[in-house]
């Protein structure tokens, strides 16, 4: 076996086995952020030792299944919805905060799966299910059960022993994680003779689905329940009773877990609405009571946006564009529910979200790979372990339509097919390849991709040391917030400085750093009046670069007008800015109560109060139980009165 095969074998095991484990407390997002950098790093690793092999062989090294069409439609029709996105970058790298599901990240997923297919065969992926994927699984798992139980519960400003979430960040998000795989060591105890080994995957069955309880997670749940039924008709229609004794074990202890370990009883949960204290958080991500009416609002947002025009019906407003999207489409309804203030940048309903997202064109091209997916693994499934695998890649689609895919499920969709290709493989199908002595041509040709394949790692690694810059920026920015220390905003900019030098076209960091940099500039306004004035214009030079980058997402918009009030401290004519910047985000958001209360404020501190009262007006029209602006609303009027 040549060192590129071996190569990729090992990135695959570091794949199935860092990916569900690592979250970083350094950078921005702790955990999805880690886990979509850590797929760019080693799909970067198989992809060079790919072409190698290639150039080795002097031909391309490639196995073809059923599925290459359908995925390359698939990518076709996110390449074209990009295109005419109203968001380039986002569509290309994914909201930057969530990053899976942009095409770069379909794109890695794609390659990965073509690159399981073409070099690994039944050992080499029994020895992944066996040594990577289980065992993490249970590492998992064991830390959501710690978890429970209140090992970390003072680092989490989430409940996180009422609902564990583990490494993977969000309870829905391991629920799923666990209901993709928990039919594997169920698959193995059915089959497996040494009774150690046996004892083991009950033990690692038991302790998932323990985790899974501890969720709360009603569509990891119901995933559950509806795969564990396809799996036992196609046990009973591929072998008859003959596992039966292993069902009835299996059941026996789902029974004994949900009404003896779990407190409270989550079935019991699910049915009768009880006392219980909700968890903190949004409802959408908690599972408290409001989930589902919420859902039907921003399901009916990404149906809207799917309507707008004829270009989003075909081809949707661009990969990831949603929470841009969304504000223009926001129903009203949505200021009436405990959730009003936050960004929605999933539709919390995978296929909605492609359509809004990807039009007919996209969603279509992706029912047509699940479609083809479920026809290919239904197909070739002829043993325990097989069944297994078909039986978690359907609970997939079932938590993502209540839900969206995060990195370690897109993972999953597109690389269990892989691993049930593969264990239709000969071991011989992918080891016969010859070792040929190098040429000049071929030699020159691996450096050259070595040198390509080392400057993609040197970008990725700039992105990420760029958002640990900007996470630090963060983190000081907060501290001077609460304690109004210079000090903090100093730091923060100088963090946030590095962060742009090493990351220029994220709106996020030039948005942000162009805030911090106009309280830098009030703070030198007293000591030196030409940087003061030169730091001022340069914020807002670097706000005018993020809302062109970013042109129809109305928070930048508003932070604009925020380092606009901030300047205007010292010279009130950036009022002018503020009020400018405010109108226009309020023409991508027309239902965003608290943007006509701003703009209120701005011309409060101009000291005009009619127009202000109107805008207060606008607001409450919006949001008639929202408080700040009663309180405006008194204000101007009390203002008015001193006036006359």
């Amino acid at each position: 076996m040549s060192w590129p095969i071996k190569t990729i074998r090992f990135c695959f095991s570091a794949l199935f086995f860092i990916v569900p484990l690592i979250f970083l407390p350094s950078t921005s997002e702790l955990f999805e952020f880690n886990k979509m950098i850590v797929v760019y790093i080693i799909t970067t690793l198989i992809a060079g030792a790919w072409i190698t092999e290639s150039i080795v062989q002097q031909k391309p090294v490639f196995r073809r299944t059923s599925l290459d069409w359908p995925i390359i439609i698939f990518l076709a029709s996110n390449l074209i919805s990009l295109i005419f996105s109203i968001d380039q970058r986002t569509s290309l790298l994914g909201y930057y905060s969530r990053f899976n599901g942009g095409l770069a990240s379909i794109v890695c997923y794609s390659l990965l799966y073509w690159a399981f297919v073409t070099f690994m065969n039944r050992k080499s992926a029994l020895n992944i299910i066996a040594y990577c994927l289980l065992p993490t699984a249970s590492l998992v798992c064991l830390y959501g059960i710690l978890q429970h139980f209140g090992i970390d519960d003072q680092i989490w400003v989430q409940d996180v022993k009422n609902r564990v979430f583990s490494t993977l960040g969000q309870p829905n998000w391991l629920a799923a994680y666990i209901v993709a795989l928990i039919f594997i060591p169920m698959s193995i105890i059915s089959n497996v003779k040494n009774k150690t080994l046996s004892t083991a995957h009950i033990a690692i069955s038991t302790v998932m689905f323990i985790t899974l309880l501890f969720t709360k997670s009603r569509s990891g749940l119901l995933a559950f329940g509806i795969s564990s039924v396809i799996y036992l008709f196609l046990n009973i229609k591929q072998y008859g009773f003959k596992y039966m004794k292993n069902y009835f074990v299996i059941g026996f202890w789902s029974l004994v877990i949900v009404f003896t370990l779990a407190t409270p009883n989550p079935l019991r949960d699910l049915i009768i609405k009880t006392d219980t204290p909700l968890p903190t958080g949004p409802a959408l991500e908690t599972g408290g009571t409001e989930s589902g009416e919420i859902r039907k609002i921003v399901w009916q947002g990404a149906i809207s946006i799917w309507k707008s025009s004829p270009k989003n019906f075909w081809l949707g407003s661009g990969p990831e564009t949603f929470a841009m999207a969304y504000y223009r489409h926001r129903p009203l309804a949505h200021n009436q529910t405990s959730e009003w203030e936050l960004l929605y940048n999933k539709a919390h309903n995978e296929f909605l979200n492609y359509l809004a997202a990807t039009g007919i064109v996209g969603l279509g091209s992706y029912l047509i790979l699940l479609g083809t997916m479920s026809y290919q693994l239904l197909r070739l499934q002829s043993s325990n372990l097989e069944i297994a695998l078909l039986a978690g890649w359907v609970t997939i689609s079932i938590t993502n339509f209540w839900g969206f895919s995060v990195v370690i499920i897109n993972l999953l969709l597109f690389l269990i097919p892989a691993m049930i290709f593969s264990l239709n493989t000969n071991p011989r199908q992918t080891e016969n390849l010859t070792k040929k002595q190098l040429n000049y041509s071929q030699i020159t040709a691996i450096i050259i991709s070595l040198l390509a394949t080392s400057y993609l790692l040197f970008a990725i690694s700039k992105y990420f040391l760029a958002d640990i810059k900007y996470a630090s920026g963060q983190k000081e920015l907060k501290s001077f917030t609460t304690t109004q220390d210079p000090d903090f905003i100093l730091s923060s900019y100088n963090n946030y400085l590095s962060a742009y030098n090493l990351n220029k076209k994220d709106p996020p960091i030039i948005s942000d750093l162009a805030t911090i940099m106009a309280y830098v500039s009030i703070l030198t306004s007293d000591s030196d009046a030409t940087a003061s004035a030169t730091l001022a214009q340069t914020s807002l030079s670097l706000s005018q670069k993020a809302i062109d980058l970013s042109p129809m997402h109305p928070n930048y918009y508003k932070s604009r007008s925020r380092l606009a009030i901030i300047l205007a401290t010292v010279d009130p004519a950036y009022f002018d800015i503020a009020l400018q910047s405010l109108l226009t985000a309020q023409t991508i958001s027309p239902t965003d109560p608290r943007i006509p209360y701003n703009l209120a404020g701005v011309l409060k501190y101009q000291k005009k109060y009619d127009q202000a009262k109107k805008y207060t007006e606008q607001a409450l029209l919006l949001k008639p139980d929202f408080a700040d602006a009663l309180a405006q609303k008194n204000e101007l009027a009390s203002l008015s009165a001193a006036i006359k």
